[in-house]
C-alpha cells in the first residue's frame, strides 16, 4: 500500500472512531479556555474551556462529508455540461457562456448570496462551493472531450451508428477518468479552502458544532497560548487536501492504472555514440519482452530494427529513452552521447499520438523550440522544407487532424530534427507516405546524417526504402536480438481484372471535398463493383483518407452524391439505416487511435458484432475468437487492452472489427504499412479471398507491391 493510502486510511479510521474514543462531549466546557497540555486535557482546551482532543475527534466527518457532497454534486453537474458542449458543437456557447461568468464572480460572493438566500450553515456552504466548483469542472471536461471526439475509436462508434448516449458513456467517459482523477485533488483542495474560509467568516457551520474548519476558526486568536488548538486540526486538513493529492498523481498517471517501473537503469553520457546493455523489460507476471539486449551503434552511424510484428522493436525504442509502457519493468544500462546538444529525437510509430490535438503546427514547433532555448520563424519554415512540407502561413496554422497521416508523420520528424540531436529514433519513418515522398525523405535524412554527425535508429517493416540510410540490420525476435536481414519476397500474380460492366456496389458521384475553402478532391467519380478492389494511389495530403471518411459519412463532401446499391446515402452516419451502416466498414489509418485503449480487444470487437442482428452474447464470444484467428492473431489477445498491443497488433484488431458485421464494402485505409512482410503477406490474401467471395475493398496505399497484389484497378488522385 502506498504513502499516500495510508495516511487517508489513517484519517479515515480516525474519523469513523474518533466520537467513540472522544474522552469528553465535545460541545461542554471542562476547564479554563487555552489550557496547556496536561493528562486531563492532552491537546490542552480551547477559547471556551472544551477539551481540543475530543473536538478533533468528532470533528472531521462534517467536513469530509460537506466536501465528498459538493464535490459529488460538481461533478455530476460539470461533467453532463462538458460532455454536453465537448459532443454538441452547437450548445457549446450557450452552455460555457454562463460557465465562463461564473468563473469570474468572487468566490465569497456566492457564498454570502447562498448563505443570505438558504441561511447561513452546511448547506450554503455546500451549494456555494458546487456552484463555483461545477464551471471549472465543465471546461476540462469539455476541453478533453473535443480531443477525444476526433480519436479514430469515436469516428468508429459515429461510422458504427452508435447513439450519442451509448459513444459518451462507452467511449468518452472511461478515457476522462484521468482526467477528472487528477483533477480531484486539486478541486478537493479549493473545496476545502472554501469551507474553511467561509468558517472562518463565520458563515459555515455555526458554533459549537465540532469541525475542524470552524477549529481553525474560533481558536486563531489564542495561538501564541494554546498552539494545538489551531495547529492539529490544520494539521489534518492538510493531510486530507495532500493524501488526495498523492493518491491522485498515483491512480491517474497512467491510461491503463499502472505505472512503469525503473529499477537499476542508468542513463549515462558519453563522448559519442549508443550503447545498451543487458536491457531487459518486463511485463507482468513476469514475461520478458526484451530480454538482455546489448547493442552498440557507434557516433554517426545507423542500424536497421527489423522484425515481426509484437516482436518487441517499439519497446527497444522506448527503452532508449527510458520511458517504456505503464506497467512495464525496464532494467539494464543506456549510455548515450554527452548533452552538449540535445540527446535523443524521437519519432512515434502512430503520428496521430505524437501531436496535440489541440495546437496548431507552428504552435507545437514553439513549443518545441521554446525546450531547447531556440526560436525564429526561420527553423520553422527550415524544419518543414526538409521534411517536403509547405511553408506558408495556411499550413502552419493547421491542425493535427487537417493533416493526413503522411503529413503528421513528416510534422513530427521536423519537430524530432529541432535542437541537433545526438541520436535520432525513428519507429516506421516512411510509414503513410508514398514512394516519391518516402525517397526524399530518406535522401533528407542521409543528407542531415551526414551534416550532423547524427547517430540513427531506425525501426522498419519497409528495410528497401531506408536501406540506403543505414549501416546495419538487426533483427528483433522474441525479445532478442540476431543479425542479418529477413529472407527475400516470393513475388505474387496479380488478381485478374473483372468485368467492366459489373454494377457497382458503390459509387461516389462528382464528389468535391475538403477542408476548409480549399478542396483536396474536386469533382471524383469512383465506383467499385461487387467483388473488386479498388487501388487509391497519390501524395501525401491529396485527400485519400478524407474520401475514406466522407464514404464512412464521417466527414461531409462540399458537393456530389454517394451511392450504395444504386440507394443514395445520407452525408452523415447517423442518419443511415442499420443495414447501411453494416454495408460500409472502415480500417481507419491510425490503427492505435482508432481503438479505444481503455477496451480490451473482446469488447472493441463486441461493439462492432452488436451490428449485427439476433446475435447472442455467446455466438458474439465465439465470433470474436474466429475474427482474431481470420487476421492472423492468438485468441488469446482478446483480453488484452488495446493499448497494449504493438502497431502490427492493433492494425490487424482494427482490421478484425472492421470485419465483424460482414460489410459489402470494405475500406482499407494503409493497413499494411505497420505490418511484416509475412503479417502483410497474410492480410493480402486475406482481402483477396474476401473479393472473391464478394466484398468490395477500396484499398488506399502507398505500397506499390501490395497494390500490384490485390487490386483489380488503380485509381491516381493529386
Amino acid at each position: 500500500m502506498s504513502f499516500a493510502a495510508l495516511m487517508l486510511v489513517a484519517l479515515g479510521v480516525l474519523v469513523a472512531l474518533g466520537p467513540m474514543l472522544a474522552p469528553y462531549s465535545p460541545t461542554e466546557a471542562h476547564g479554563m479556555p487555552f489550557q496547556t497540555p496536561s493528562a486531563r486535557h492532552l491537546l490542552g482546551t480551547d477559547f471556551v474551556g472544551r477539551d481540543v482532543l475530543s473536538r478533533v475527534l468528532h470533528g472531521g466527518h462534517r467536513l469530509i462529508v460537506l466536501a465528498a457532497t459538493a464535490l459529488t454534486a460538481s461533478y455530476a453537474l460539470g461533467v453532463v455540461i462538458g460532455l454536453t458542449a465537448g459532443m454538441r458543437r452547437r450548445a457549446d456557447g450557450w452552455l460555457m457562456r454562463p460557465v465562463d461568468v461564473i468563473i469570474v464572480l468572487p468566490w465569497f460572493l456566492l457564498v454570502a448570496v447562498m448563505a443570505a438566500a438558504v441561511g447561513k450553515g452546511p448547506l450554503a456552504i455546500m451549494c456555494a462551493t458546487a456552484i463555483v466548483s461545477t464551471p471549472w469542472v465543465a471546461r476540462i471536461v469539455r476541453t478533453a472531450t473535443i480531443e477525444l471526439m476526433s480519436t479514430g475509436f469515436v469516428e468508429a462508434a459515429q461510422a458504427r451508428g452508435e447513439s450519442t448516449w451509448r459513444i459518451a458513456t462507452r467511449q468518452i467517459l472511461p478515457n476522462l477518468r484521468p482526467v477528472l482523477i487528477a483533477d480531484a485533488g486539486i478541486r478537493l483542495s479549493a473545496t476545502v479552502a472554501v469551507v474553511t474560509a467561509s468558517s472562518f467568516l463565520g458563515l459555515g457551520t455555526a458554533q459549537p458544532a465540532p469541525d475542524w474548519a470552524l477549529m481553525v476558526a474560533e481558536n486563531h486568536s489564542g495561538i501564541g497560548i494554546a498552539p494545538l488548538s489551531v495547529l492539529v486540526p490544520a494539521l489534518l486538513i492538510t493531510t486530507l487536501v495532500v493524501g488526495v493529492n498523492l493518491l491522485a498523481d498515483q491512480v491517474g498517471g497512467s491510461p491503463v492504472g499502472s505505472s512503469a517501473t525503473v529499477s537499476q537503469h542508468n542513463r549515462t553520457e558519453h563522448d559519442g555514440g549508443l550503447h545498451m546493455q543487458d536491457v531487459t523489460v518486463t511485463a507482468p507476471g513476469g514475461r520478458r519482452i526484451l530480454d538482455e539486449v546489448n547493442l552498440d551503434v557507434a557516433a554517426g552511424g545507423s542500424i536497421a530494427l527489423v522484425g515481426p510484428s509484437g516482436a518487441g522493436k517499439t519497446t527497444l525504442a522506448l527503452a532508449m529513452l527510458g520511458a517504456v509502457a505503464p506497467g512495464l519493468s525496464l532494467q539494464g544500462t543506456v549510455r548515450l552521447p554527452a548533452a552538449h546538444r540535445r540527446a535523443v529525437g524521437y519519432v512515434p510509430q502512430d503520428p496521430a499520438t505524437g501531436l496535440n490535438p489541440a495546437l496548431r503546427i507552428e504552435t507545437a514547433f514553439r513549443e518545441v523550440q521554446r525546450v531547447y532555448g531556440r526560436r525564429g520563424h526561420a527553423e520553422i519554415s527550415t524544419a518543414l522544407r526538409d521534411v517536403d512540407l509547405p511553408t506558408d502561413r495556411q499550413f502552419r496554422r493547421r491542425y493535427p487532424h487537417q493533416l493526413s497521416g503522411g503529413q503528421q508523420q513528416r510534422v513530427l520528424l521536423a519537430m524530432a530534427l529541432i535542437g541537433d540531436p545526438a541520436v535520432v529514433v525513428l519507429d516506421e519513418p516512411t510509414t503513410g507516405l508514398d514512394s516519391a515522398t518516402a525517397e526524399v525523405l530518406v535522401a533528407t535524412l542521409a543528407k542531415l546524417r551526414a551534416a550532423t554527425g547524427a547517430t540513427f535508429v531506425v525501426i522498419t517493416h519497409d528495410l528497401a526504402a531506408v536501406r540506403c540510410l543505414v549501416d546495419e540490420v538487426v533483427t528483433v525476435r522474441g525479445g532478442r536480438l540476431t543479425s542479418g536481414e529477413p529472407a527475400t519476397l516470393t513475388p505474387r500474380p496479380a488478381p485478374a481484372r473483372l468485368d467492366p460492366t459489373v454494377e457497382p456496389t458503390l459509387l461516389a458521384d462528382h464528389l468535391t471535398i475538403g477542408y476548409g475553402r480549399v478542396p483536396a478532391l474536386d469533382g471524383l467519380t469512383l465506383g467499385i463493383g461487387r467483388g473488386e478492389c479498388v487501388a487509391l494511389v497519390g501524395r501525401s495530403g491529396t485527400g485519400k483518407s478524407t474520401l475514406a471518411r466522407c464514404l464512412a459519412g464521417l466527414h461531409r463532401p462540399a458537393s456530389g452524391r454517394i451511392l450504395l446499391g444504386g440507394v443514395e446515402l445520407a452525408p452523415a452516419a447517423s442518419a443511415r439505416t442499420p443495414d447501411q451502416l453494416r454495408a460500409i466498414a472502415l480500417v481507419f489509418q491510425n490503427p492505435r487511435r482508432s481503438l479505444n485503449p481503455r477496451c480490451t480487444v473482446a469488447v472493441e470487437l463486441n461493439h462492432a458484432l452488436r451490428l449485427v442482428p439476433g446475435m447472442s452474447r455467446d455466438r458474439r464470444a465465439s465470433a470474436a475468437r474466429r475474427l482474431t484467428e481470420l487476421v492472423g492473431l492468438e485468441p488469446a489477445l482478446l483480453t488484452r487492452r488495446t493499448g497494449t498491443l504493438s502497431g502490427g497488433q492493433a492494425q490487424r484488431v482494427a482490421l478484425a472489427r472492421a470485419l465483424a458485421p460482414g460489410p459489402r464494402l470494405l475500406i482499407c485505409d494503409e493497413i499494411t504499412s505497420s505490418l511484416d512482410h509475412d503479417s502483410r503477406d497474410d492480410i493480402l490474401d486475406l482481402l483477396r479471398r474476401l473479393t472473391s467471395a464478394g466484398v468490395s475493398v477500396l484499398f488506399i496505399s502507398h505500397d506499390e507491391e501490395a497494390v500490384a497484389r490485390v487490386a483489380h484497378r488503380v485509381i491516381r488522385v493529386g
